[in-house]
């Protein structure tokens, strides 16, 4: 039995040099990550509401006005409005304090900080869980912000690293994300920073022109954003933090 036992480790033991040696020749011991619990919500008849405090203040409609038509009067002049689309900012901390809900799920990350030799973005998409939108969503852009607690009224402090293209009014399921030169590098960058928070965010503008549709968009779309990356963790400085 003894013998057996011996043999048993000996096996396990050029099993787990092998994957050692294999784990330094590829660049690291792979760690997958899968992000896809940040929602976003675009509300564009919330958008439409605030719409009608400017249209009031221009007389377009009197005070006492407490919604829009569905339809643009005839009666009034045709314009065209345009609105910034921008979903709350996301903060992202993959390096989570002790005790906290989010410890158990970046734990190999968190410990592995320090040995992180390279990161890969395997995908990166914005998944339209629901809508109703009435009308086409324009192109989306996804802004970054080194600090996980920026200001959303701090434009020097978002940074536009890709956009998502527009989907058809109704469009429900995944598009494909698209960088901008120098984006990829920006998020590495911040995934590979030793605290490994930020924030994210989905900015757009929409605009209508009431004498092309005289019907007002309207509509709510929940967003999610989905990353999925690989983090390469140095195999001889894994020893001591896996």
């Amino acid at each position: 039995m003894k013998r057996i036992a011996t043999t048993i480790c000996l096996l396990l033991g050029f099993i787990l040099a092998a994957q050692f040696l294999s784990a330094c020749d590829s660049g690291g011991i792979p760690i997958r990550l899968r992000i896809d619990e940040f929602t976003m919500d675009i509300d564009i008849d919330e958008m439409i509401g605030e719409a009608l405090t400017e249209f009031k203040s221009l007389g377009l409609f009197p005070a006492e006005t407490s919604y829009l038509p569905e339809l643009w009067p005839q009666s009034l002049p045709a314009i065209v409005y345009r609105m910034v689309l921008a979903a709350d900012p996301i903060p992202v901390d993959l390096t989570p304090e002790p005790g906290s809900e989010d410890e158990e799920k970046y734990k190999d990350i968190s410990r592995a900080a320090g040995v992180i030799t390279r990161i890969e973005l395997n995908r990166l998409v914005l998944r339209i869980e629901a809508s109703n939108v009435s009308v086409a969503l324009p192109e989306l852009s996804l802004q970054v912000a080194e600090d996980k607690d920026a200001d959303a009224e701090d434009r020097l402090a978002w940074r536009t690293i890709g956009t998502i293209p527009g989907a058809e009014p109704g469009f429900v399921g995944d598009i494909e994300f698209e960088f901008l030169p120098g984006g990829e590098s920006f998020l590495n960058s911040q995934l590979a920073d030793d605290e490994k928070d930020f924030a994210i965010r989905v900015l757009s503008r929409l605009e209508f022109d009431t004498a092309q549709n005289p019907r007002l968009p309207a509509g709510k779309a929940k967003v999610r954003l989905i990353v999925v990356a690989t983090f390469f963790v140095d195999a001889a400085g894994a020893i001591g933090e896996l």
